[in-house]
């Protein structure tokens, strides 16, 4: 019975020890997973924009929400994609930040201006950016 009890307690001692580590890879994980969702609709943006041969614009909502849009001249524009990505304690990401908030994406492939996502949760923070020349990448 003694030998149980002390198998229980060493292993809960192993888990209390462990569980920060792995809250940490949890909210890490969440950050990264976030940011690639961005990068990829930033990719598939530029490419909207290049196969439909019109600009499509990218517009920030609100916290966490940003739409994809045909930039049409009559002033109707079509919704091609609305993200709604969590934020929040419980999301693992807290913070979502996009610089400039309107970005304009051309059919040959520039954007009117340089974007950049911040995406931050639990100390990790991951940047996207979007140059004027269409590119999209993440770093850490």
């Amino acid at each position: 019975m003694i030998e149980l009890l002390v198998v229980i307690v060493f292993v809960g001692i192993l888990i209390a020890m462990a569980a920060p580590r792995v809250s940490l890879l949890v909210g890490r994980n969440k950050v990264n997973q976030a940011a690639g969702v961005v990068a990829a609709d930033l990719e598939q943006a530029v490419t909207m924009a290049a196969r439909r041969r019109r600009p499509v614009v990218l517009t920030i909502e609100s916290a966490g929400t940003y739409t994809i849009r045909d930039r049409a001249a009559s002033g109707a524009d079509t919704l091609r994609l609305r993200r709604n990505l969590a934020v929040g304690a419980d999301a693992g990401v807290t913070t979502l930040t996009f610089a400039p908030a309107t970005v304009s994406i051309f059919p040959n492939g520039l954007v009117s201006a340089a974007l950049t996502v911040t995406l931050t949760g639990r100390g990790n923070s991951r940047t996207v950016t979007l140059s004027a020349a269409g590119q999209v990448r993440a770093t850490p």
